[in-house]
């Protein structure tokens, strides 16, 4: 291929996908301390607390794009009557948006 070629396609590539360079981040033993729900049109929303707050998060989202969140606030809404801690995993650790699996601990 020629230089100028693999230049655009690899400038292509980077631009087309900015979370793939991403690093994900975990953050465990979130207290979900005030609100949960929805959030606008399929976003899902929950205020939380983490002693160890991994991510830097006190709020997460889930987007219809990273996750099926109805089964998200499913787990949440359980996870907050029976007040029990959530661990949250996030696709880009600065972004607190990003939330993508969630697992009642």
């Amino acid at each position: 291929m020629k230089p100028l070629a693999q230049f655009a396609f690899l400038s292509a590539l980077v631009m087309c996908s900015p979370l793939s360079f991403a690093e994900t981040c975990t953050q465990n033993n979130n207290t979900l301390n005030g609100l949960v729900g929805l959030d606008g049109s399929n976003t899902i929303y929950a205020s939380i607390s983490s002693s160890s707050n991994e991510c830097s998060c006190t709020s997460v989202r889930f987007l219809e794009t990273n996750a099926d969140t109805k089964i998200a606030l499913s787990i949440l809404l359980a996870a907050k009557m029976a007040n029990k801690k959530v661990r949250i995993d996030l696709l880009d650790k600065t972004n607190c948006n990003t939330g993508y699996r969630v697992f009642v601990q």
